[in-house]
């Protein structure tokens, strides 16, 4: 049994949740695992899950997350790949630990490929496909101003190496599927463009929906981590630091094969009366979807983009996907069913929860 200890932030989120979920059913022991939450309601849950419950208040309460860094050997990040203070403080906490006593200590974190998207509409397709065995660091260095998440990525590998923490950060395209974890079970890309289309009462697409997503499973994702811990603790290579980056994909799609998908679900679900696809603009994307920190410049990467990736490095090291890319479109029509029943009476969005702690940057 492992005696290495873990802290993980976001475990009431989709992935954290998930990660959370592969790590127990792994064999991880759950009292080696600690998970920060911000209310009662998530503290319990958690701890009946027989992993311990840290309080604190958000991502701003930082001597907190400090703090509990430094009490273990492996950070999971999960919570958000937006907040730079809060992946520093996590950071410099194992940083201390590593001072302290010496020992290697561990950062994995959460990103996304949002990262390599383009902007098609108003700057320049790009259809490269970029794997995690090329330089990624230094690419996103290069272009670290123009996007919140790659500036992050450099920040907390830069931290890692004068600190002597091993940083890792897992990358994964557009998630789809129902996860396994105890409270958020869904995504945030395809269930918002289902909402908004309800709204329209109209399947919808940004532009011409020629834009091209890598996808993966959420099961599959959660299996990275799993991995990379066990091989952490079993003392097996693992690349970290510049060379850190972890892919995980299963196939592509592109945003008009999901809001066809979506058309044809509506459709037959009643919720539609016609099986044709809405074009609107950024600009009416953005204006619908009415999240004051969601801007146009945002809503074309993360709903109209090219963001295509190659799991190489992921694979050589034992990562093996269990469910392929065919699922995607078919798991749509469950995805409208979800998001219909779901809409009446919810207060705040999963868009809103995730980009959260963007709206300072």
């Amino acid at each position: 049994m492992s005696s290495l200890t873990i802290l993980l932030t976001g475990a009431s989120g989709y992935i954290g949740g998930a990660v959370l979920a592969k790590l127990l059913s792994s064999g991880y022991d759950a009292s080696k695992i600690s998970a920060l939450v911000r209310t009662h309601e998530h503290a319990q849950i958690v701890q009946n899950l027989g992993v311990n419950s840290v309080p604190f208040e958000g991502l701003h309460d930082l001597d907190v997350i400090k703090k509990e860094a430094n009490n273990n050997d492996i950070v999971i990040s999960c919570a958000s790949a937006m907040d730079l203070p809060s992946c520093i403080a996590l950071v410099e906490g194992l940083g201390e630990r590593k001072a302290k006593s010496g020992k290697d200590v561990y950062y994995i974190h959460t990103s996304g490929t949002s990262n390599f998207s383009d902007h098609p509409y108003t700057g320049t397709p790009n259809l490269e496909v970029r794997s995690d065995k090329d330089d990624i660091f230094s690419w996103e260095k290069e272009n670290a101003e123009s996007w919140i998440i790659r500036k992050v990525d450099v920040a907390i590998t830069e931290a890692g190496l004068r600190l002597g923490v091993k940083t890792a950060i897992v990358n994964p395209p557009l998630i789809y599927g129902t996860g396994a974890g105890p409270i958020n079970q869904r995504s945030l890309q395809v269930p918002t463009l289902i909402k908004m289309s309800l709204g329209f009462k109209q399947a919808i697409v940004l532009g011409d929906g020629s834009g091209i997503w890598t996808v993966v499973h959420i099961a599959d994702v959660a299996k990275i981590y799993s991995l990379l811990v066990q091989r952490i603790d079993s003392g097996h290579a693992i690349d970290f630091g510049k060379q850190g980056y972890h892919f995980v994909e299963t196939g592509e799609v592109t945003w008009l094969d999901i809001s066809k998908a979506i058309a044809r679900s509506g459709h037959t679900q009643g919720l539609f009366p016609t099986v044709e696809v809405k074009k609107v603009s950024r600009d009416e994307f953005a204006s619908a979807l009415n999240i004051p920190f969601l801007n146009a410049h945002m809503v074309e990467v993360i709903w109209g983009s090219n963001s295509r990736i190659k799991g190489v490095k992921s694979r050589e090291i034992g990562w093996q996907p269990d469910i392929p890319a065919t699922e995607f479109i078919a798991s749509v029509e469950s995805e409208v069913r979800i998001v219909h029943q779901q809409q009446t009476g919810q207060t705040e969005s999963s868009t809103e929860r995730l980009f959260r702690g963007a709206s300072s940057h």
